[in-house]
């Protein structure tokens, strides 16, 4: 089996069906999920004839921040590496959240945390309110079905806790 080597500013592309693509890009590791890669989803849709310029792909809007374990993508072919782009944006304003005391299936938590990617810190939130839950991705870090089932759809497989 081939080595597989990722690094910070790689592109990817994931089909989506219907003849189109979308892009991701890996963009750091987070220590407050195992190390695990932190990917940026770009919004736009391609046809899967037209090939992007990397620039053209970076500067699109984000759809939404993940973790994921990328070479497990890529073994499965559930996307290909693309290229490359040192341009991966601020992290200003990327927050994720994070429960200590949901379990299915009850979704209700009460002890929330949020944190800034790129920060060593979390915040107690306590209950989730509308201000967080509107700024922050839940910060699980998920397969890679999983990834490409909320690029496509817009929603994760599986119920989110609040």
């Amino acid at each position: 089996m081939k080595r597989i080597v990722t690094k910070i500013g790689d592109i990817f592309c994931v089909d989506v069906g219907d003849n189109h693509k979308r892009y991701f890009q890996y963009i750091a590791n987070d220590l407050h999920q195992l190390n695990s890669s932190t990917i940026r989803v770009f919004k736009a849709e391609y046809p899967l004839d037209v090939e992007p310029s990397l620039d053209e792909i970076v500067t699109d809007g984000v759809d939404f921040y993940s973790h994921t374990i990328l070479k497990f993508g890529i073994q499965e072919n559930a996307w290909i590496k693309v290229g490359k782009s040192m341009n991966i944006g601020s992290f200003d304003s990327i927050m994720f959240r994070s429960a200590t005391d949901y379990s299915p299936p009850c979704l209700k938590s009460y002890h929330w945390y949020v944190w800034k990617l790129g920060q060593e810190e979390s915040t107690h939130i306590g209950e989730l309110t509308e201000e967080y839950a509107n700024m922050t991705d839940y910060g699980g870090v998920y397969n890679y079905e999983w990834i490409v089932e909320r690029i496509k759809t817009g929603h994760y497989p599986c119920a989110m806790p609040y």
